[in-house]
């Protein structure tokens, strides 16, 4: 019966002997503390905890190679460090009873060897009762008797939302226990974590890593993967882009004999992962946001006090002079309808993040009451829609790369601001499961009307009234939108117009505006109250449906230039092809021709 007990242990001591587990690289200060405890007379049970991939089991792997060598104290040498093999237990047992009398018969074949095994515990629980893992009710009873009674040893692994949720709770298990929290290593202690591992990725895929390729590694994952924590996700990082030299060298394209993981695997696997191009990824940042203003002037008009003020932020949180721990970038944008807010949004999540598409925006007037926060941020446990979260953590939490639009913030509940104030000062947000969600990689943009109408050196004052200084301050800037003039106008009509005649020419009809024509839509939007808002209802209304109606009607045909102009009274336009009107001239001289017969 002995032997098949140890069947179900998996001995970590004899894996160290194997070459299995290797020696720790850093983490001195940690390590030494961890041996503090074990030679502790009481509560010398060790948890270790931590976020996943932070290095946990490197941690306590580390500890259980230096128990075993000569230079531990005598007193740990001779200790034996033991987990249980629950995969195993589950195929051998059929049913839940089974499984947990099987469990507690290996804990006390533990409990047997007088304190020569440690026992090391990965899942925890097997210590405590979690709604999660009924089956272990009966297990944890038994270990914590044996805890209490001092007639075990143990070492510990808990990630940090678990330990909290369930282990802090136990006071039976914390009397017993002594917390070691896990830091994230810092970007060069990574490097040098990272750089002592790469030779398994070396191995297993027959490849050599260079030393900037692991130090690329480190500072792409730093910058692009906050959610995720050092070293797994620079580890991951090589591991990836190690894979994707594998399957260029399968396609061809690279020589089998080119074997090396280059920093240009790296770039193509953090596109991969965040969706960014692998060109702006590889860009020179430094280059590409000195000509951030060029590039967003292209797009908003008219605005570029406000394109200044965004640019200088973009460039403030890529230098790394800005608060890490912040989004890129919060700005509150006042301003009129249809002066270029939106638009300038677009702009930014299009040229940070490549795709036009990568704005997430949220209608403050559809958050005016009290329970709208549980639309943000989830419901609570146990009502409906709780398992599908909240429509903003939700949204960022899956793609963590985009601009966060909220429309008309003075419109929001004021539960809503005090949830904002979170999120700008920590870039964080905690959703009803408890899952907390990274902001660091968006950039937030508040728009509101407050004081839109008045000049700029008195907005702050009129917003101090709607909003508190506290809200006001965590942002990085408060950016004026001003009306916009004819000449402005003008320039916005041409791109408009220009995206209308691009996508005629593709389907082969080449559309010739007038300058009168453009005119006339400078005239009609400067005279509206919904400003630009205004210019795309006119093209569709004035351009688009007559001009897909004559092409319905097979009026115009592909290859023929079709003008765009304006009537003799100016007040209305025209669409029409050389040919119709061709047609029509001849058809007048013809009616002038009868009656002048008739006269005669």
């Amino acid at each position: 019966m002995q032997k098949n007990i140890e069947n179900y242990l998996i001995n970590y001591t004899q894996k160290v002997l194997a070459g299995e587990i290797g020696h720790l690289v850093g983490r001195e200060q940690e390590l030494e503390r961890l041996i503090h405890i074990l030679l502790r007379s009481t509560k010398n049970n060790p948890v270790v905890i931590g976020v996943n991939g932070i290095g946990k089991t490197a941690l306590l792997e580390g500890l259980i190679a230096f128990i075993g060598s000569q230079d531990a104290p005598e007193y740990l040498q001779s200790k034996e460090v033991v987990g249980i093999d629950i995969a195993k237990i589950m195929l051998d047992t059929t049913n839940e009873d089974e499984y947990a009398e099987l469990v507690k018969r290996v804990m006390q074949h533990v409990v047997d060897s007088d304190g020569d095994k440690i026992l090391y515990i990965k899942d925890i629980s097997l210590l405590v009762n979690m709604d999660t893992a009924p089956e272990n009710k009966e297990p944890a009873k038994f270990l914590k008797l044996c805890l209490s009674n001092g007639q075990i040893r143990c070492l510990i692994e808990a990630e940090t939302q678990s330990f909290v949720s369930y282990m802090e709770k136990d006071n039976t298990v914390m009397g017993q226990v002594q917390r070691v929290l896990l830091e994230e290593p810092t970007l060069q202690e990574s490097i040098e974590i990272v750089s002592s591992l790469k030779e398994k990725f070396e191995v297993h895929y027959n490849v050599v890593i260079p030393n900037e390729t692991v130090v690329a590694a480190c500072q792409l994952t730093h910058r692009y993967i906050k959610q995720r924590a050092f070293p797994a996700k620079a580890l991951d990082l090589l591991d990836d882009a190690a894979s994707l030299l594998m399957i260029d060298i399968a396609k061809g394209e690279i020589e089998s004999d080119q074997n090396q993981v280059t920093v240009d695997f790296c770039n193509r696997t953090i596109a991969a992962w965040t969706g960014i191009p692998v060109e702006k990824v590889d860009a020179e940042d430094k280059q590409r946001l000195a000509n951030a203003e060029h590039y967003l002037k292209q797009r908003v008009v008219g605005q570029d006090g406000a394109v200044v003020v965004v640019a200088n932020a973009l460039r403030r949180a890529r230098s790394g002079l800005q608060d890490p721990n912040r989004p890129i970038g919060s700005f509150l944008f006042i301003g009129t309808t249809g002066v270029g807010k939106t638009e300038l949004a677009k702009s930014l999540a299009d040229f940070m993040f490549n795709d036009e598409t990568a704005l997430l925006r949220l209608d403050m007037s559809e958050y005016m009451e009290r329970t709208s926060v549980a639309r943000m941020i989830g419901p609570p446990p146990g009502t409906p829609g709780f398992e599908a979260g909240g429509l903003l953590t939700e949204s960022v939490r899956l793609r963590p790369f985009q601009v966060v639009l909220f429309d008309e913030i003075e419109k929001a509940h004021l539960d809503i601001l005090n949830l904002m104030l979170q999120l700008l000062d920590e870039g964080r947000l905690t959703d009803s499961k408890g899952i907390t969600v990274d902001f660091r990689n968006t950039i937030i943009i508040l728009t509101s009307n407050v004081g839109a109408n008045l000049p700029s050196y008195q907005r702050v004052e009129k917003l101090s009234e709607y909003f508190r200084p506290e809200f006001l301050n965590r942002l990085d800037d408060i950016v004026s939108f001003h009306q916009l003039n004819e000449e402005h106008l003008r320039m916005i009509v041409d791109i408009h117009l220009n995206k209308l005649l691009k996508r005629a020419k593709a389907l082969g009809y080449n559309v010739v505006v007038a300058d009168s024509a453009k005119d006339w839509f400078v005239d009609e939007v400067f005279t509206s109250k919904f400003g630009v808002r205004a210019l795309k209802r006119l093209i569709q209304n004035q351009v688009e449906n007559p001009l897909s109606f004559l092409i319905m009607q097979e009026k115009i045909k592909p290859g023929q230039d079709v003008f765009l102009n304006v009537d003799k009274t100016g007040r209305k336009l025209q669409i029409y092809s050389k040919s119709a009107q061709k047609k029509t001239v001849e058809a007048k001289k013809e009616e002038k021709e009868e009656n002048q017969e008739t006269n005669e």
